[in-house]
């Protein structure tokens, strides 16, 4: 039983970190944590991830409008 907890922990641990990645779950780390000031360069990174969902965004909408165009 300990080990299917461990490695459920495991895996969900990693699918969160995927999420992230992935733009799928949207992160805003705020300026300190515990008292601990986060480094601007994971704060810049976190938001370049829903920077990248928007630009997604944009362009599934502006190939869209250009297959509308064509029917």
């Amino acid at each position: 039983m300990k080990f299917l907890l461990g490695w459920a922990l495991k895996l969900s641990f990693f699918a969160a970190i995927a999420l992230v990645m992935t733009g799928q779950i949207k992160v805003h780390l705020p300026e300190k944590i515990m008292g601990f000031e986060v480094p601007a360069q994971a704060r810049a990174f976190t938001e370049r991830g829903s920077q990248i969902t928007d630009l997604a965004s944009k362009t599934q909408s502006g190939f869209k409008q250009i297959t509308d165009s064509f029917r």
